[in-house]
């Protein structure tokens, strides 16, 4: 999905730019610029080093962010080599012998038009249909129509801001197996997670119990049990039990330290919940 995303934006961005040039030219009452000089001004783009940086890094305002490679849009294409494909590098086709039909700076955003029309739409048509006839077996499809589609989604995903302050997070981060609410871990712990913005807070959500929003209720109908790994090493990474929302921190010697080591942990174990144990 990565990918899709990123070449979607790029072509919105192209298109907002040629559109931009020809504004400007007409403002300023000069000649707008012709097809060959769009077609350089999109090479031009193509060839920019900072692709990597503006369309393949997180957004989520973390550390992360700041770490990728140097990478046009035109190397990007000759390395991972995408084609008319579901994902871009695999899966239904797009159109016919969408396989050898290679993506392109000419065609990346009818690709990018065409893979979000599998996604949302002529792929998926079947499984909403089979999705919405097995739900209305159980629960009459008109009953929902009472509730907004936002109380919907926050009864059936949770609350959309993860919103705490110290108070609830002592109340519901519950230090246990010799870890006291005097615990220096415990409490650069909660100062940590005091400080961290939206998209830091549902990824430590995610990592400690496999689901990235709070429930409905917010804090106050969530918890998490946070035990001492006496027998790591201050170089260990957290680990979590996140069947059980449980969360296993090193004696970490400083918040510096937890912070290196906990937003370490919570990105690089999305979709890897249980009891990963990471040595350096």
């Amino acid at each position: 999905g990565e990918l899709v995303g990123a070449f979607a934006d790029f072509a919105a961005e192209l298109v907002a730019g040629e559109a931009e040039r020809v504004a400007t030219a007409r403002a300023e009452e000069r000649p707008e610029p012709t097809l060959e000089e769009q077609r350089a001004w999109r090479k031009e783009q193509a060839e920019r080093m900072d692709f990597g940086e503006r369309f393949l890094a997180p957004r989520d305002g973390t550390e992360h962010a700041a770490t990728q490679e140097p990478m046009s849009f035109e190397r990007y294409l000759s390395l991972v080599e995408p084609c008319f494909v579901e994902t871009g590098l695999g899966g239904a086709l797009l159109r016919p012998g969408g396989e050898s039909i290679p993506v392109t700076l000419d065609n990346v955003q009818e690709f990018s038009e065409e893979a979000a029309r599998f996604w949302f739409e002529s792929g998926v048509v079947d499984q909403v249909e089979a999705f919405r006839a097995g739900l209305n077996d159980v629960f009459p499809l008109e009953c929902l129509v009472t509730f907004s589609p936002v109380e919907l989604r926050e009864m059936f995903c949770g609350e959309d801001r993860i919103e705490w302050n110290e108070e609830q997070l002592l109340a519901h981060f519950h230090p246990g197996g010799g870890l006291t609410e005097r615990s220096a871990t415990y409490k650069f712990l909660v100062a940590e997670l005091l400080e961290m913005n939206q998209a830091e807070r549902s990824r430590f959500l995610d990592f400690v119990s496999s689901c990235p929003r709070l429930p409905p209720g917010g804090i106050t109908k969530f918890h998490v049990d946070v035990f001492p790994d006496s027998s790591a090493p201050t170089s260990a990474f957290p680990r979590s039990r996140a069947c059980a929302n449980q969360l296993y921190l090193p004696p970490y010697s400083s918040k510096d330290e937890l912070h290196a080591k906990l937003h370490e942990a919570i990105h690089s174990s999305a979709g890897h919940h249980e009891q990963r144990v990471q040595e350096v």
